[in-house]
C-alpha cells in the first residue's frame, strides 16, 4: 500500500471513530449538564491518533476494525477526560482546547470535574460491553488502561508537572513526557494487540514502539508550541533542556527507534511503519 492509499485509509478510520464516538457518548436529558460537557469534550474535532493506533495495531495482527472499535473509542475517552482535567484552573488553566472553549469555561469547574470522571468511567464500561472481544481480553484491556491512568501514568505525570520547577534535566523531562503522553500511546497499541489475541512477542514489540512514538510525538508538539509558551510551565517543554535543534533531533531519533522496533518484531508489524509520518504529520500542520 502506497502513501496516498494509507492516508485515505486513515481518513476512513478517523471518520469511523468519530461516528462510533457519537453513538456511544451519553446524550442525557437536555438539562443534563454533565452529559453535554462530556459530549463537548469528546466530540470536538481531534486527530484521534490514539484510537487510530489501536485500530492499526489490531488490523496488522488480523483483527477487524469493527471488533477493535469499542476499545479504540475507550482510548479517546480517556484522552478526552485527561484534557478536561488538565485544563482546569487548578491545573494548567487553559481557556481553549482544540480551537474551542475548554469544558470548564463553558460549563464551570464543577461540571468539568464530573465530566472528566464520567468519561473515565464510561471508557471502562465501553470495553466491558464489547462482546465481539473475548472476556479475558476485555479484562486485560481494562487493566492496561487503568494502569496508564494511575499514579505511574497520567495522574502521576500531571502531579509531577504541577510541581514548581525552574528547570528539568532531559531524563526528568523524558519521564514526565512518558507519563503524560507516552503511556496512552503504549496502551493504545497494546490494547490493539489484545483485541487481536496477539502473542507476547507482538505485545512487547508494540509496547516498546508506543513508548518511542509517544516521546517523538511530544517532542514535535513541543516544537510547535515553542512560540506559545507564555502562561505555560517552560520547564515542562523539551526546548527548555535541548533547545529547538535538540528537540528536533530527539523527535527524529525517537521516530527512527520506533521504526526499528517494528522491523525487529513479528513480520506482520513491519509495514506499520508506513503510517508513522502520516499519524504524526498532522501535529506539525
Amino acid at each position: 500500500m502506497d502513501g496516498p492509499a494509507r492516508l485515505a485509509q486513515l481518513g476512513r478510520l478517523r471518520k469511523d471513530v468519530d461516528a462510533a464516538l457519537g453513538q456511544i457518548t451519553p446524550a442525557g436529558a437536555p438539562q443534563n449538564r454533565v452529559a453535554a460537557a462530556m459530549r463537548h469534550a469528546l466530540l470536538s474535532p481531534g486527530k484521534r491518533i490514539r484510537p487510530l493506533l489501536t485500530l492499526l495495531a489490531a488490523g496488522q495482527l488480523g483483527c477487524p476494525a469493527s471488533n477493535a472499535m469499542p476499545a479504540a473509542c475507550a482510548l479517546e475517552m480517556v484522552h478526552a477526560a485527561s484534557l478536561v482535567l488538565d485544563d482546569l484552573p487548578c491545573m494548567d488553566d487553559a481557556d481553549e482546547r482544540r480551537g474551542e472553549p475548554s469544558v470548564h469555561r463553558l460549563f464551570g469547574q464543577d461540571v468539568a470535574v464530573l465530566a472528566g470522571v464520567g468519561l473515565l468511567n464510561e471508557a471502562y464500561a465501553v470495553i466491558a460491553k464489547a462482546e465481539a472481544l473475548p472476556k479475558a481480553a476485555r479484562v486485560e484491556m481494562i487493566a492496561v488502561l487503568s494502569r496508564s491512568v494511575g499514579v505511574n501514568g497520567l495522574i502521576g505525570g500531571q502531579d509531577r508537572d504541577l510541581l514548581a520547577c525552574d528547570s528539568r534535566s532531559f531524563d526528568e523531562l523524558s519521564k514526565l513526557h512518558h507519563e503524560k503522553t507516552g503511556v496512552l500511546f503504549v496502551a493504545a497499541v497494546e490494547i490493539g494487540a489484545l483485541a487481536a489475541g496477539a502473542t507476547a512477542e507482538a505485545r512487547e514489540t508494540l509496547r516498546l514502539f508506543g513508548c518511542e512514538l509517544g516521546l517523538a510525538f511530544q517532542a514535535i508538539d513541543d516544537l510547535i508550541d515553542r512560540n506559545e509558551l507564555e502562561g505555560q510551565r517552560p520547564a515542562s517543554n523539551l526546548l527548555s533542556a535541548l533547545g529547538a535543534d535538540g528537540a528536533r533531533l530527539e523527535a527524529e531519533r525517537r521516530m527512527e527507534r520506533a521504526r526499528q522496533t517494528l522491523r525487529q518484531g513479528p513480520p506482520q508489524l513491519a509495514t506499520m511503519d508506513g503510517y508513522l509520518e502520516l499519524l504524526v504529520s498532522p501535529v506539525a500542520a
